[in-house]
């Protein structure tokens, strides 16, 4: 005999939401928060003289950074000229 899935119970079901609700709108604080952070960051780099270019090929934990004819990552130290 092959057992019968349970049946989830409205409270359960609500719980389920309640915490899709809350995940969603902890998401959306973040992202919004990231956008704030990354025009905050390129208003800075424009301040500057400086670009704010692509997230880095070689080690993906920060954005390039562009200034003079040269391409730059300030995590990794890799460097490129346009």
């Amino acid at each position: 005999m092959i057992p019968r899935p349970s049946r989830s119970k409205p409270a359960d079901q609500q719980t389920v939401i309640d915490h899709l609700e809350a995940a969603t709108k902890r998401l959306e604080t973040i992202e919004d928060r990231q956008r704030q952070l990354e025009r905050t960051v390129a208003a800075l780099a424009r301040e500057n003289g400086t670009s704010l270019g692509c997230p880095c090929t070689r080690c993906h934990r920060s954005y390039t950074l562009a200034k003079s004819g040269v391409i730059y990552c300030p995590e990794c130290g890799y460097r490129h000229t346009l």
